[in-house]
């Protein structure tokens, strides 16, 4: 619907994308009379609304639900694309109660009011972006939409980093200039002349639009009547005579210009002139700005509809607050079947005694030695614990990284790689010759007997090295040290890297009581009564546990929550069914569920226009350390873009909000699901102690915790 001067036009707009770009239309006509333009708002929507149930009526097309688009060519400020507000009135229109209103809304009450046709209103657009728009469809150059009619105005596309009034910087947004006010703040005063001063003066709308009624339509026949009419009061044209017609305002109609003169070519002219470096194609729009708003509407219902089948895809990763409290009591039961002597050996979840019993308490000193090993990089460090009134630990460490092929080699080469770098550690800190004593963090699920021995019951994390599996990694450990014959060390106590968050954080703060790791992989340990842990003997105190959490669900108890992308992901892993929890929240996975869901969704045409990239096509590619970068993102979308650009994804200002979104859907589950599970620890603790309300610390440690913004 096209609504802009003293007619307006109902269209139909067929468009069909089968490689033609076909457009199709038909279209009537209707009159709006003066008192209509001068009268009550509800009058003129109720005839709007008369007009649009004729013309379906005609079309035979009443009982069907079409969009709409709206060409409102009159200043309106837009919050959305189906709100408009208008500004004031212009061309002699002057309806009541309609200034500062809605007038999607009022369309919207009057089609309701008649309640025999029903309509969907997706857009409305000013004329000058409809007209764009329409040339658009034809000509890809077209930024720039221009009107010069009863009034005139015009839009172009801006950058959007310019447009300081909607929040973003990426990309573009049509701008609808509102030109025709130029100048009602003073600034053409030295160009008008007395003529226009006195067409103002006789206007509706004295002092406003002062520009468009220098230019337009409504104004021109009437400015070269003044005129003429002076030179003949002076002598100057038809031997001084003036007839009544020639007297009389709005006689000489800008028609009579157009017929004398060609105000195109004129316009054309100036603007190649004063701009000689641009090259500017006119083209005229044949089909007004109808087309155009129909134009717009079938893309906002494309994108609409699109939207609706994204959201469709990710309802499944958005986790209910009663789904989250039954991971929570589904958690529960697998601690407990862990823990127990009889059902432990068929446990998801084992619950590994660690010979752990206290925390820090504050009286610790000494040098020791540590090492940390639990993903593809690791550390070795000195430790000095000082105690007294300023106790405080004093740490040198280096960080030495494993090769995929050491990883995935032999057991042998993997412990001489770890010894090598002790000895390189060693040397660099000038402590080559001393006996230390050793704790070594070992963050795979092990099976403890004691502090000092902890035999690996598989590896995870893309670990895959020969002859270390059922075997005890302490006596590995030592082995190569006594292969290397360069130093001696007293490995002391082998430690999960829970338990050894934990312990760091309880040396600071004595409630610390459970150790999460959301990094690589995922896990969690805590204090757990002595009198629960059925694989030890003796009930008195306590023990820490590692739950080794990672592996809940591979008996079947999340298949309900787990997604096609979830399973896509776990059939392509190093060890499929295994670490089901761990895969859903750990930074090794993250970035390859959000990849298989952009794959889908890039499948079905839903983004990235439908095209896939080689690059997104590798597994692995997209880095969990994107998710984190994406997300931190507040407003400018350029890192979304740069990171799709590394890709090979040309990306447009909707699919960068539409990764952003993915990546926040996937990393919000991920940190729920986590939260559901430690929920589950914490409860535990406080029913183990009999108590209404528990004060209790968590230690958080890795990657994905640590640089998450969220």
């Amino acid at each position: 619907m096209d609504l802009g001067g003293t007619n307006f036009r109902v269209l139909r707009v067929k468009v069909s994308d089968n490689g033609l770009q076909k457009v199709e239309m038909e279209s009537q006509i209707y009159e709006i009379h003066e008192d209509l333009m001068r009268g009550s708002g509800t009058q003129l929507f109720d005839h709007i609304a008369e007009c649009l149930a004729n013309f379906m009526e005609k079309l035979k097309i009443k009982d069907k639900k079409l969009p709409l688009g709206f060409t409102f060519s009159f200043p309106c400020q837009q919050t959305k694309l189906d709100e408009s507000i208008l500004v004031n009135w212009t061309k002699g229109f002057k309806c009541s109660s309609v200034e500062g209103k809605d007038v999607v809304s009022l369309l919207r009450q009057a089609i309701k009011k008649r309640g025999d046709f029903d309509i969907d209103i997706v857009a409305v657009v000013n004329d000058t972006v409809g007209t764009m728009m329409s040339c658009g469809y034809d000509d890809q150059n077209c930024e720039v939409g221009l009107i010069v009619g009863t009034g005139t105005n015009a839009c172009y596309m801006e950058e959007m980093r310019h447009i300081d009034l909607v929040e973003g910087d990426e990309g573009r947004m049509c701008i609808n200039m509102e030109w025709g006010a130029f100048g009602d703040d003073g600034a053409l005063n030295d160009i008008r002349t007395e003529f226009d001063h006195e067409i103002d003066m006789g206007s509706l709308n004295p002092g406003k639009q002062l520009f468009e009624k220098m230019i337009s339509g409504m104004y021109m026949g009437e400015l070269v009547r003044l005129i003429l009419v002076k030179m003949a009061k002076e002598g100057l044209l038809f031997r001084g005579k003036l007839s009544s017609d020639l007297r009389t305002t709005g006689h000489f109609e800008t028609r009579f210009v157009s017929a004398i003169e060609n105000f195109a070519r004129r316009l054309h002219k100036t603007v190649r002139k004063l701009l000689p470096d641009c090259e500017i194609r006119f083209v005229r729009s044949e089909d007004g700005s109808g087309k155009g708003a129909a134009m717009v509407t079938a893309v906002a219902y494309r994108l609409a509809a699109q939207h609706k089948a994204r959201q469709k895809i990710l309802e499944a990763l958005k986790l209910s607050h009663q789904q989250l409290l039954e991971v929570k009591r589904r958690m529960r039961v697998e601690m407990e079947k862990g823990l127990g002597k009889e059902t432990h050996a068929k446990a998801a979840v084992k619950m590994l005694p660690t010979y752990v019993c206290s925390t820090p308490d504050g009286t610790e000193k000494g040098d020791f030695l540590a090492l940390d090993l639990g993903g593809t990089n690791f550390r070795v460090l000195l430790v000095r614990v000082r105690n007294g009134k300023r106790r405080s630990v004093e740490m040198h460490n280096k960080i030495y990284s494993i090769p995929l092929e050491v990883m995935q080699g032999t057991g042998e080469e993997l412990f001489d790689h770890i010894v090598h770098c002790i000895s390189d550690f060693l040397e660099y800190m000038g402590m080559k010759g001393v006996s230390l004593p050793l704790g070594f963090t070992f963050s795979f699920p092990c099976k403890q007997t004691n502090l000092d021995e902890g035999i690996l019951l598989k590896w995870t994390k893309g670990f895959k090295a020969t002859g270390c599996e059922g075997e005890d990694v302490v006596s590995l450990l030592k082995e190569a040290i006594h292969r290397r014959e360069e130093f001696d060390l007293d490995v002391v106590a082998v430690v999960n890297d829970t338990v050894g968050t934990m312990m760091t954080c309880g040396y600071e703060d004595p409630y610390c009581e459970v150790g999460l790791i959301v990094g690589t992989g995922s896990n969690a340990c805590y204090m757990e009564e002595m009198r629960n842990v059925e694989l030890v003997e003796g009930d008195e105190g306590r023990m820490c546990v590692n739950m080794e959490w990672g592996a809940f669900g591979d008996n079947g108890c999340l298949d309900d929550i787990q997604t096609e992308f979830d399973l896509a992901v776990d059939e392509l892993s190093l060890n499929p069914g295994k670490q089901r929890f761990e895969k859903m929240i750990s930074g090794m996975y993250l970035g390859e569920i959000v990849r298989n869901i952009l794959i889908d969704f890039t499948k079905r045409g839903l983004l990235f226009r439908g095209r896939i990239s080689e690059r997104l096509k590798t597994r692995g590619i997209f880095e969990t350390k994107f998710l984190s970068q994406i997300e931190s993102d507040c407003l400018a979308l350029l890192q979304v873009r740069s990171i799709l650009q590394h890709l090979g994804l040309e990306s447009t200002c909707d699919d960068s909000i539409i990764v952003k979104e993915v990546c926040t859907v996937v990393a919000r589950r991920a940190a729920q699901l986590c939260g559901a599970g430690m929920a589950a620890v914490v409860d535990k603790i406080r029913e183990n102690r009999g108590l209404e309300f528990l004060k209790v610390t968590v230690g958080v440690d890795g990657t994905l915790y640590k640089l998450h913004p969220q």
